[in-house]
């Protein structure tokens, strides 16, 4: 078979100048895509990272790099919770290159601190760039997609918030969580207009990885390269990527999905519903099983709907 490129494309990789976004920015250069590379440079969260700031000008470098492999990509360095600077990424791929096909919603920042000591201030830091940031990049995308009937978004989101809670992350993970929902709603309303949008959760020993506890990662048992997850990144944006709304961890060359299932649990009859029905039938309701993994909200409502006609058959509409 034949490989999988990219000629013809325009992709924009926020938060691009180290990490995944640069390895998610190289490989879609390799294969073919003008890449407008975004990073702002000086991250907010720059404080955890012990000195290691890294490159004021990431971006450039990032460019430099894939212009030296023969590829095509320009530098941005907008904030992407600002929605004048969000904006001009996806201004920079029309001017630049006429269009924009692909939108990889990458840049974040991570506040670790124990759940009472957090504040407002916080929790908008987290969400203005995971959230925000994402909403603002794909919303000025949105129009030119929606006109060329075709576009490919993925969010980055992570295990944290989407999977599981961690001690500490509570800004990160309500706001990786707020970015699965906007995915879920993203996608459920590009369907009809050619635009698919996916979640990435990945796994990859980077500067922002490091800088938490690391009994929370087995990069010591296991390779946790970051361009170990871009093809993962790569296949999620690519026209053959035969899915939306759907979401896929990436770690060391694994690559799964990852899904919300609801459960059947228990049906009563409505006028025996009480607290000790509850109570009684807690290991049928608590048990995660006999689930269904629904794609679209008539998914739910037909298991729903299935297993109260199996209590009231005849029930009218």
């Amino acid at each position: 078979m034949s490989d999988l490129r990219f000629d013809g494309r325009v992709a924009a990789v926020t938060g691009a100048g180290r990490g995944l976004g640069r390895e998610f920015a190289l490989l879609l250069a390799r294969r073919g895509a003008a890449v407008v590379v975004n990073d702002i440079g000086q991250s907010s969260d720059s404080s955890r990272y012990t000195g290691d700031t890294g490159p004021a000008n990431a971006a450039d470098e990032v460019v430099a790099q894939i212009r030296a492999l023969g590829g095509t990509a320009v530098a941005n360095t907008a904030d992407v919770s600002s929605p004048d600077s969000a904006r001009t990424i996806i201004d920079d791929a029309i001017s630049s290159f006429g269009q924009i096909d692909i939108v990889i919603n990458n840049a974040g920042v991570v506040i670790t601190a124990p759940f009472a000591d957090l504040t407002p201030a916080d929790i908008d830091r987290c969400f203005g760039v995971h959230v925000r940031g994402s909403f603002l990049v794909s919303h000025a995308a949105w129009p030119h997609m929606t006109k060329a009937g075709r576009g490919r978004i993925l969010n980055i989101v992570s295990v944290d918030g989407v999977l599981f809670g961690n001690r500490q992350h509570a800004a990160y993970d309500a706001a990786k969580g707020g970015l699965a929902g906007l995915t879920r709603a993203m996608a459920a309303e590009g369907r009809d207009l050619g635009i698919s949008v996916n979640g990435l959760l990945p796994g990859a020993m980077t500067r922002g990885h490091a800088s938490v506890d690391p009994s929370l990662s087995p990069h010591k048992l296991i390779d946790m390269r970051p361009e170990l997850v871009a093809p993962a990144a790569a296949f999620l944006v690519h026209e053959q990527c035969p899915v939306s709304g759907r979401f896929y961890a990436a770690s060391s060359g694994r690559m799964g999905r990852v899904f919300t299932a609801a459960a059947e649990g228990f049906q009563d009859k409505p006028d025996d519903v009480s607290l000790e029905s509850i109570r009684d039938h807690w290991d049928v309701i608590d048990a995660p099983e006999r689930f269904v993994v629904p794609d679209r909200t008539q998914d739910f409502n037909q298991m729903r709907t299935r297993v109260f006609r199996a209590v009231l058959p005849e029930t009218e509409d």
